[in-house]
């Protein structure tokens, strides 16, 4: 069972017409609200930032470029 993504105009097409630069800093922020969360103590907030960066990491690593 694969989970509904966060990311679905992205999952549609949108992420692979951005530049790998602009890829990494999307994930970048995703795991930096993932680390502030973390460290407020929002357990709820940090699985959802993280589960979102995850997912970005997995639309860069299916892009053919």
């Amino acid at each position: 069972m694969n989970p509904q993504p966060h990311h679905t105009s992205l999952a549609d097409g949108r992420w692979h017409a951005m530049t790998l630069a602009e890829q990494l800093a999307n994930i970048g922020s995703e795991v930096h609200r993932a680390r502030l969360a973390k460290e407020k103590g929002l357990e709820s907030r940090f699985n959802a930032a993280s589960d979102r960066a995850l997912e970005l990491f997995d639309l860069t690593l299916s892009d053919p470029r």
